[in-house]
Order: C-alpha cells, then structure tokens, then sequence
C-alpha cells in the first residue's frame, strides 16, 4: 500500500490500517514498525532495535496497556505479550 500522509492516512495507519504483528513469544521479528503496544506488562529483549537514542532498551518493560512510539525495524520480547504496528510502505 503506497504512503497517505494525508490526516485520514495518518490515523488510519495510527490504529493499525497499515498491519500489526502479535507478539507471544521469544523470537525477533523484522519488519518497520511504529509503536509496539504492550497487552501485558512486556519486557525488551536484544533484538529490539530502533531511533531510541539514550541506553539500550534491552530489559526496559513497557506496563501493560502502554504504546512506545518511534520507529522500529525489529522488535523481540523476553516476557509478556504485545502488538506491533506497521508503518505504511
């Protein structure tokens, strides 16, 4: 799907218009993701990388219910459960 930046672009992508991935177990998954968003209190594993500048996020834990934003090109989990949202193409 090519890139709508328009207002009705940006919040169709913003509730998942563009696709999500759930996450249950270990394993890294690669992709362009926007905002991992924690279903129960998630903690960061070493896969997870990002524009997050600052300290790594490994062992970081995202509580339950809480989205982080920024853009991801791998996401992987070392407890809990969480939705990754893709960005538009």
């Amino acid at each position: 799907m090519p890139a709508d930046n328009s207002p009705q672009g940006l919040l169709l992508q913003s509730m998942g218009g563009a696709g999500c991935l759930y996450l249950t177990g270990t394993t890294q998954v690669v992709g362009n993701f926007f905002g991992i968003q924690a279903l129960s209190n998630t903690t960061l594993a070493a896969g997870t990388a990002g524009n997050i500048s600052g300290d790594s996020l490994v062992g970081a834990v995202i509580p339950a219910g809480a989205t982080m934003f920024g853009q991801f090109t791998g996401v992987q989990i070392s407890a809990g459960h969480a939705v990754v949202y893709d960005f538009f193409a």
